[in-house]
């Protein structure tokens, strides 16, 4: 059912989260008082299950009167020159409360009741949806916050709609209903609508409250959102990138500095080496090899010689020590003792693959080379030792605007720079490029967020809150039980408990 992509205009659309294997549905119910708030009926027992007939019941369902103390005409919530009140919000809970139960009872119908199977670990859709609805209703706190930022949302679509003069085909909103039916089927899917609708309006206004025309503006507000969604989301997305860049990048404090690193670079000298010496960047040093002050117990493990480690002086650099993960040199910082008078010790490590590079590494860092250098640049640990400036794949938007505008203007890989940026001075080496073709789905997706992104940023602006006191006043009256038969647990085909906890009449 693809209409029930459109973003945030049914709560279908919101009870899709996914539920575990086997699915445990959550039937809403109420043992706790002889009445309940939503009908003065007691459950009437099924021992046999569920059966294809629903069970009568001399009580018809009852909306519950809403407790004297709330103004239901108090504003909540104003986008625009709209005006939520809370009597409306309540309202409308009830509403999709009833629109989610009515899908879980024609899926029933349509699959019927031996398809439906809630225990056993197989694909069963319509098991899955119905325990969706089920367990998406069970928090009425969560339902309640859905609902009210689907009101919000949907008063900014229509506001949009209105300026922008579109006009809305009844054909599409009838098609709303055909599928929210399933009517697609029929000979004629009108004139099926023509004798469902007036049911469903009937039994939509007496669960929730609202009026006919304000159900039948819940559907022309999705029509107008399947409208807008394209033309906004198009306006508003962010192309998929079309060509990407294999690339290292430096980024030099001065640009005497990046101009001296691109003179080693084209004299030969590894990219990696070059930028571990003169980055500034974060990600290309890593922590310079530094793990922080470490004990005996918190070294490396596999260490041959742990203890030689905390017993070096201050500064020193350590022998090369094996241990599963390779080649260890360490740098030996500040030391002290814990409150236990344990020793610890401020370390930096480097990690190699062999011995005879670890004991370079200790004979170049004992010579002064900087010891955090050589971690980024040989390390294998990578947590500490950085990218030693390989960025992998990007888009031209991944990197600052100053490289978006040079790399659209070149055709050839190599090394630029050195190009001044608000982070310093670059130097890029590209060395290879690809294109990207975007599939229809990619394409889609970036429509829908930019459609979302378009709404939070129009409620952003154009939301006034004028009371939060809709939290504290969600409906959370339990879900009616065998007290009308569109709504009894039996016609949704589930398993209706024995009321022990109920006294006998």
């Amino acid at each position: 059912m693809t209409y029930l992509l459109t973003i945030c205009l049914a709560v279908a659309a919101l009870l899709l989260s996914g539920c575990g294997v086997p699915i445990t549905p959550e039937v809403i119910q109420d043992l706790r008082g002889e009445q309940t708030l939503t009908a003065q009926a007691r459950p009437s027992a099924t021992p046999s299950g569920p059966t294809r007939t629903p069970t009568p019941t001399s009580t018809p369902y009852l909306r519950p009167t809403d407790p004297a103390a709330l103004d239901l005409d108090q504003p909540i919530a104003r986008v625009g020159a709209w005006t939520l009140t809370l009597g409306a919000f309540r309202a409308r809970v009830r509403y999709e409360r009833f629109a989610a139960l009515d899908e879980a009872r024609r899926i029933i119908e349509i699959v019927g009741l031996e398809a439906i199977n809630f225990t056993q670990a197989v694909e069963n859709r319509a098991a899955e949806r119905i325990a969706a609805i089920f367990n998406t209703l069970a928090d009425s706190t969560n339902f309640g916050y859905q609902v009210y930022d689907i009101l919000l949302r949907e008063a900014v679509i229509r506001a949009e709609f209105a300026a922008r003069g579109l006009s809305l085909p009844q054909e599409d909103v009838d098609g709303y209903w055909i599928r929210r039916f399933n009517l697609q089927l029929e000979s004629d899917p009108r004139a099926a609508l023509q004798r469902e609708l007036p049911r469903y309006l009937e039994q939509a206004v007496r669960y929730s409250g609202m009026s006919e025309q304000d159900v039948l503006a819940v559907a022309q507000t999705f029509v107008m959102a399947t409208i807008l969604q394209p033309i906004i989301g198009r306006e508003n997305a962010a192309q998929p990138a079309v060509l990407s860049f294999r690339v290292k990048r430096l980024i030099a404090a001065t640009e005497a500095e990046a101009q001296a690193a691109k003179a080693l670079i084209e004299a030969g000298e590894p990219f990696r080496a070059v930028a571990c010496r003169y980055s500034r960047d974060p990600a290309v040093r890593g922590t310079g090899g530094a793990l922080g002050w470490r004990s005996r117990a918190t070294l490396p493990r596999g260490l041959a010689q742990p203890a030689a480690i905390l017993a070096a002086e201050s500064g020193s650099i350590t022998e090369p020590q094996q241990s599963p993960l390779g080649w260890h040199v360490f740098k030996i910082g500040e030391k002290r003792r814990d409150a236990d008078g344990e020793l610890l010790a401020e370390v930096a490590m480097i990690v190699v693959a062999s011995r005879a590079l670890a004991e370079e590494i200790v004979a170049r860092a004992r010579a002064g080379e900087d010891f955090a250098a050589l971690a980024c640049q040989y390390s294998l640990d990578s947590a500490s030792a950085g990218n030693g400036g390989d960025y992998g794949w990007l888009d031209a938007s991944a990197l600052p605007p100053e490289w978006a505008r040079l790399l659209a203007t070149q055709t050839e890989n190599g090394l630029y720079g050195a190009l001044q940026t608000a982070a310093g001075y670059e130097l890029l080496l590209v060395e290879e490029r690809r294109f990207n073709l975007p599939s229809p789905q990619e394409l889609e997706k970036a429509v829908e967020a930019a459609f979302r992104a378009w709404q939070a940023r129009r409620l952003a602006v154009d939301l006034t809150t004028l009371s939060e006191g809709w939290r504290s006043a969600i409906p959370t009256d339990p879900l009616p039980r065998q007290v009308a038969p569109f709504l009894s647990e039996e016609a949704f085909g589930l398993p209706t408990p024995l009321p022990t906890a109920l006294p006998t009449p």
